[in-house]
């Protein structure tokens, strides 16, 4: 027994006329008539009754016709599914924060469209926190992201570190000063920025802060870097953030290095542990090539 047979019988079936039957499957009459004896014979039973005004099911056709369109069913779901994996083999969704649109990515895609051209590739620009649930739940392959990954199911590795610099309105009393040391910065009105979103970020400033016997006056939390830039540009305050933001600077604020040992912050590259696919594969060791080479 074999597929064809099967559809063969479900048209007939669905038609209850082999004439209309023989038309929708694109085949001669007694081609149909002859696929539908054979199948007959493979079951043992008569699964059709006809004479020359119809056709109909017996009780035997009409057990059978349920079990053949399920297995119809389950076999075009089966080739979907073959499908579906072959086009996710060649798909590979990358996440990133701004760190690495600056940093990294320039660096490396060119080199993954040469190794893999045929690779359709996605870059969505999410927080480290969404980074880690997508990565988990597989809408993401990998991720340039930052500390803190809680699951043990994600694999990582630290590429760099980048130092932290001081952020300010252009118009800012400091913004005279060449390097800004930490008691330049007490009772300075400043933003911070949400844990719940800027991963790491807020944690290292906060412990440097500390460590420093620095007292900024806190004014305003942002929810991501590019927010803080906006809201030092509208003078509400100045702000620690990674050097590499000044790539996007509109000239409403500056940035000043930190006097002594600035503290610093990772960009990970991270993805779930398992398999790889070959797209996958590759970018991690171009990541890792030229992180070796920066």
């Amino acid at each position: 027994m074999e597929l064809r047979h099967l559809r063969y019988f479900v048209a007939v079936a669905q038609e209850l006329n082999f004439t209309r039957a023989a038309e929708k499957l694109h085949t001669s009459q007694p081609s149909l008539s002859s696929q539908i004896r054979d199948l007959e014979q493979c079951v043992g039973v008569s699964l059709l009754e006809r004479d020359k005004r119809k056709v109909t099911l017996t009780t035997a056709g009409e057990c059978f016709l349920t079990d053949a369109l399920a297995i119809l069913d389950q076999a075009e779901q089966a080739k979907a599914r073959a499908r579906n994996a072959a086009l996710l083999g060649n798909h590979l969704v990358i996440g990133f924060v701004p760190s690495a649109e600056v940093n990294l990515l320039p660096k490396v895609m060119p080199l993954l469209r040469l190794r893999q051209p045929e690779t359709q590739i996605e870059l969505v620009s999410l927080i480290t926190t969404q980074q880690e649930e997508k990565l988990r739940s597989g809408e993401l392959d990998v991720g340039l992201m930052r500390h803190p990954i809680y699951h043990p199911e994600i694999d990582y590795l630290e590429l760099f570190h980048e130092p932290l610099a001081v952020v300010m309105p252009a118009t800012h009393p400091l913004a005279r000063e060449r390097k800004i040391s930490a008691a330049q910065l007490n009772d300075v009105e400043f933003i911070s920025t949400d844990p719940a979103y800027s991963g790491a970020l807020a944690s290292i400033v906060d412990k440097w802060l500390t460590d420093q016997q620095c007292q900024p006056k806190i004014v305003q939390m942002a929810t991501n870097i590019l927010v803080t830039m906006n809201l030092v540009g509208m003078g509400l305050g100045v702000s620690l953030i990674p050097g590499y933001m000044q790539s996007f600077n509109t000239g409403q604020v500056v940035f000043r290095p930190l006097a002594g040992d600035a503290p610093t912050i990772a960009l990970l590259m991270a993805w779930k542990k398992g398999e790889l696919k070959p797209a996958l594969r590759d970018f991690i060791d171009i990541v890792k090539t030229r992180c070796e080479l920066l």
